[in-house]
């Protein structure tokens, strides 16, 4: 069947025998506006996942409210920033299994039909939603950032949204890895979550990095968590020349530098940081896309 074959499926050129009536250019074009048609006619939709990151930032930002660089404050400043990670992680890791899973029945028996190919599909359907995805960060950040009392510096703050964005975006191609290559919804909402705890664990917070064992090293790798987490507190620490210690005989730090020394975590891997969670936005989008073309090959 020509409609399974190597170039239809959107890793080569079409050939003569492509079952498609339109261009590939034609296909997104066309893919493309309806992806973005389907958004803009749930607006509800829209509303309720902004409604969403407005309430848990104002609770982020009432629970940790104003806090002050002291012994409590540090520990209180690293549980949220590893709050907004884990919140932009599982919030749109679910919301892209809920929408994506629906429509892959739909897209399936158009796809087999002949209607566009497997690469215009993703595309359109990956790059209509980006706005959204981009939005809520920058919202849920701007809202909790100065009222948590994190660092006033402004070009902290644009880091801190670079940081979360990043985050959410990372989730989102988690979201569209696990929606292609489960079965069903079910299945994924099942195993979504799952796979995302051992990632977590090795974020920095609950375990420290220098102590993650040798044989799970490599499973840190492709912790978005590590790099958002490490990148945050350097932004957050970095220059914080003093740290009170409110309370006597115990061991506090002095500076955001031992802040940082006690987590594991360098300044000089900001840079690295970035870099890394903008390669798992690639990487998990190539294994989604690989999924959905295997799926669409061998059904």
């Amino acid at each position: 069947n020509s409609v399974d074959s190597w170039g239809s499926n959107g890793l080569g050129l079409e050939n003569v025998s492509s079952p498609y009536k339109a261009t590939w250019t034609e296909q997104f074009s066309a893919v493309f506006w309806r992806s973005w048609l389907s958004i803009k006619k749930e607006p509800a939709l829209t509303k309720i996942r902004l409604i969403q990151t407005m309430l848990v930032a104002a609770l982020i930002s009432f629970i940790f409210y104003n806090q002050h660089l002291d012994q409590d404050g540090v520990m209180n400043i690293n549980g949220a920033l590893f709050m907004c990670i884990s919140n932009m992680t599982f919030q749109n890791v679910l919301a892209v299994i809920n929408v994506f899973c629906s429509e892959l029945p739909v897209f399936m028996r158009e796809h087999h039909n002949g209607m566009y190919r497997t690469d215009v599909y993703f595309l359109s359907k990956t790059l209509a939603e980006v706005p959204i995805f981009l939005v809520i960060p920058i919202l849920f950040t701007s809202i909790m950032y100065y009222i948590v009392g994190l660092n006033p510096k402004f070009i902290h703050f644009l880091t801190a949204i670079l940081f979360i964005t990043l985050v959410s975006l990372v989730a989102v191609s988690f979201g569209y890895l696990v929606s292609c290559a489960s079965g069903s919804i079910s299945v994924a909402l099942s195993v979504g979550p799952t796979i995302v705890i051992p990632f977590l664990l090795f974020g920095g917070y609950f375990l420290n990095v220098g102590s993650i064992p040798f044989y799970f090293r490599w499973l840190s790798f492709f912790s978005w968590f590590q790099y958002a987490n490490e990148g945050l507190q350097v932004n957050q620490w970095a220059d914080i020349d003093y740290i009170q210690c409110n309370r006597a005989n115990t061991t506090c730090p002095r500076s955001g530098h031992a802040v940082l020394e006690s987590n594991s975590f360098l300044e000089s891997n900001i840079t690295m940081d970035i870099i890394s969670l903008f390669l798992l936005i690639i990487a998990f989008r190539f294994m989604a896309f690989l999924s959905l073309l295997a799926r669409t090959t061998w059904k």
